[in-house]
């Protein structure tokens, strides 16, 4: 039977990739953990861009906002709808080509000043983008790593740069495994850390790596 690996807590699942989970064919667990940090909630911004549903609840635990809000993908837009009732008014359609939606967003913005609610180590690539005037960057979690031993897979999921950074401490890749990104972003820390990629996850990732994996199982 083949055997997976996914850097993502299997609560955080779809229906389907739980199912493989509970058959005992995915091996699903996060080597990454986070914890809010202090900040004050920002002053007068016009738009609210979630990179993530964890930029979410760290933020609207503390503060609340007017302004319009902008998300990097549909499935952290579908996952703020529902859980904090809020109204998405731009939706990134390709999160696994971050650059590519940065420039679609900027365009959207019209110079308008955007606030960036974000981790520690984000990478920053919509705000990289905008001049400083215009946007409001501030950390309010942290990125914790969480190395530890992963047993020998025939197919490895990474989730985000940061799960790479965490898995390479203790592991390697067999030549003949498979090696998922999900997103450009995860597969430059994939290739800078010597390994090969095998798939590039579509948006929505999900149901893009349900799909992929159906045709192999």
């Amino acid at each position: 039977m083949v055997q997976i690996f996914i850097s993502k807590d299997a609560h955080d699942l779809n229906e389907g990739l739980q199912h493989l989970h509970k058959n005992g064919v995915l091996e699903a667990k996060s080597l990454i953990e986070f914890s809010a940090l202090p900040f004050e909630c920002p002053p007068a911004y016009d738009i609210l861009f979630l990179a993530s549903i964890r930029a979410a609840e760290y933020f609207f635990a503390k503060c609340d906002s007017t302004a319009q809000i902008a998300c990097a993908g549909v499935e952290t837009a579908q996952k703020v709808a529902e859980k904090f009732k809020k109204e998405i008014a731009f939706i990134a359609q390709q999160s696994d080509q971050p650059e590519l939606e940065a420039r679609r967003f900027n365009e959207w913005r019209k110079n308008r000043i955007a606030c960036f609610p974000s981790s520690q180590i984000s990478i920053g690539t919509y705000a990289s983008m905008i001049p400083n005037q215009e946007k409001i960057v501030f950390p309010i979690y942290q990125t914790h790593f969480l190395p530890q031993p992963v047993e020998n897979k025939d197919i490895y999921i990474f989730s985000s740069p940061s799960n790479v950074i965490a898995f390479a401490k203790y592991n390697t890749i067999a030549e003949d495994a498979k090696v998922v990104a999900w997103g450009s972003s995860t597969e430059r820390e994939l290739l800078k850390n010597g390994i090969n990629v095998t798939y590039v996850l579509r948006a929505p990732q999900q149901t893009d790596l349900l799909n992929w994996l159906h045709k192999l199982l």
